[in-house]
């Protein structure tokens, strides 16, 4: 089956586009869970991860003529005694008018059924996922999440408010609450157990456990530099007859036999290619078909997607808005492991409901752990007691500081191809040699601290979990940086 059936592509029926994105061969379908009723959603990633999401009531918020948007998001992790975290957004955009990014200073309020009253905390730090930035969140303190769960799921009506300094008030929903926490509680095997939200019990077994996300080793040999030769196949008659072929069985979107055809194309191995054209076109979406193409063109081309968005040095983009204000989109990323295109990423940002500029959250339906060459803890589960050891601990760490360190190569890619960067050559080199002295400091800082570890059996835990550390920290300096960049007026 493709990726998005063609009958929904006009973005008008997202509930549609988000249950048939993950009905690919290509992904781990089965494992994913969604439900939705009245103003709550839940989605479950590959991991066993829930977020249940939940919004104001628009139809509430018509007949009271307000203009109130507002979400919260509650997130736990598979097995008993995993905790219930909470986050709360306020809407940032309206219909007619831009994102409002400037945070705000004013006070809010947390007030359930007008006799609790708790502060909330300051707007948390801009962050990135999927290159998609999230913004203007306030995190819930784990009382402040007690009181709310008590609230959406009592019975009758419970008022849930925000409030403001200033007045302003947001209502968030109770409709629907229940029974989407209760599913929670069943994806997870929690329900009749002490650790469930909303039907407790005694019972202990067959709870679901937490699972590791896949790791993908990406290549550690750079992808070959596409030749003009390859180049060349996009205006070859034999190879487009091929590939008109290839298009004819699986787009809409297909030229007449007298009109050209554009083909993009790169070179991805010694003897594969990938092809990619246009598709099919909708109101405010599009796809392209990407092919995966033998050099000996004795094997037919190989579709891995009719819905990409990009694709760039091993990586396939798929993105999709809900609509056209871009409140809400969805997307997937597969990368090459070396043998074949695979999933790496699928999410959606919620229920189309004006909260933000892409949506209000990021909610993963698919996770995994990305890292250049091969996988340092190969043949251990970093979930289980195998990452207690020390091995354990060194491994799963390397594992871990390995995709962050991909993940910090991704960014400075962004950054390196932004306009402003990269037509400014002073300024290009300043950020290389920033990076350099980065890692210089950052491996003689931890080299320090490991060497005061040095007679004991925690000397490389120690290095490897400080690299992390420093690493995490400047991952999310970059991605700020990328996100002032972005936005700057030069």
């Amino acid at each position: 089956m493709l990726p998005f059936s063609k009958t929904v592509r006009s973005g008008s029926m997202f509930v549609s586009i988000f249950v048939s994105m993950f009905t690919s061969p290509f992904t781990l379908a089965l494992q994913v869970q969604s439900f939705s009723h009245g103003d709550w959603q839940v989605t479950c990633d590959n991991t066993h991860a829930c977020r249940t999401v939940g919004y104001h009531n628009p139809e509430q918020q018509h007949k009271l003529d307000e203009y109130a948007p507002v979400s919260v998001i509650l997130e736990r992790a598979a097995g008993a005694d995993a905790q219930l975290t909470g986050k709360v957004k306020f809407g940032q955009i309206a219909m007619d008018s831009t994102d409002n990014r400037e945070k705000s200073t004013e006070t809010i309020t947390l007030s359930i059924n007008d006799n609790y009253q708790s502060q909330l905390g300051p707007e948390l730090p801009v962050y990135e996922e999927m290159e998609l930035s999230f913004s203007g969140e306030h995190e819930l303190s784990k009382e402040q999440v007690s009181q709310l769960l008590n609230a959406l799921t009592m019975k009758g009506q419970a008022s849930i408010k925000f409030i403001d300094s200033a007045g302003k008030v947001w209502r968030l929903s109770t409709k629907g609450s229940t029974a989407v926490l209760l599913k929670m509680d069943d994806y997870q095997g929690l329900v009749n157990t002490p650790f469930a939200i909303v039907k407790k019990g005694v019972r202990s077994n067959n709870l679901v456990q937490p699972k590791q996300a896949p790791v993908i080793s990406v290549p550690a040999q750079p992808i070959p530099v596409t030749t003009a030769a390859d180049l060349a196949l996009a205006t070859d008659t034999d190879f487009i007859l091929r590939m008109r072929s290839a298009l004819d069985n699986a787009c809409d979107n297909v030229p007449a036999a007298d009109e050209p055809l554009k083909l993009e194309v790169a070179r991805l191995t010694s003897n594969k290619l990938v092809v990619s054209t246009m598709c099919w076109f909708a109101a405010y979406n599009y796809g392209e078909a990407v092919w995966l193409v033998d050099d000996n063109f004795e094997t037919g081309p190989v579709l891995v997607t009719d819905s990409a968005v990009n694709y760039a040095n091993g990586v396939i983009d798929e993105f999709m808005r809900g609509r056209g204000v871009g409140d809400c989109v969805s997307g997937r990323r597969y990368i090459w492991n070396g043998s074949e295109f695979v999933l790496a990423d699928s999410y959606s940002t919620g229920a189309c409901r004006e909260i933000a500029a892409g949506g209000a959250w990021y909610i993963p339906t698919t996770v995994s752990t990305v890292i250049v060459g091969d996988d340092p803890a190969a043949g251990i589960d970093c979930l289980s007691e195998q990452a207690y050891s020390t091995e354990g601990m060194t491994k799963c760490g390397q594992r871990e500081l390995a995709n962050v360190e991909w993940k910090l190569t991704e960014v400075i890619k962004s950054i390196s191809a932004l306009e402003h960067v990269a037509s400014n050559s002073e300024l290009s080199t300043a950020y290389r040699q920033a990076q350099t002295s980065w890692l210089t400091y950052r491996n003689d800082v931890c080299k320090a601290e490991m060497l005061t570890y040095v007679e004991g059996s925690m000397a490389m835990p120690v290095l490897v979990g400080c690299k992390l550390e420093l690493t995490q920290k400047r991952l999310k300096e970059l991605q700020l940086t990328k996100e002032s960049l972005t936005f700057r007026d030069f």
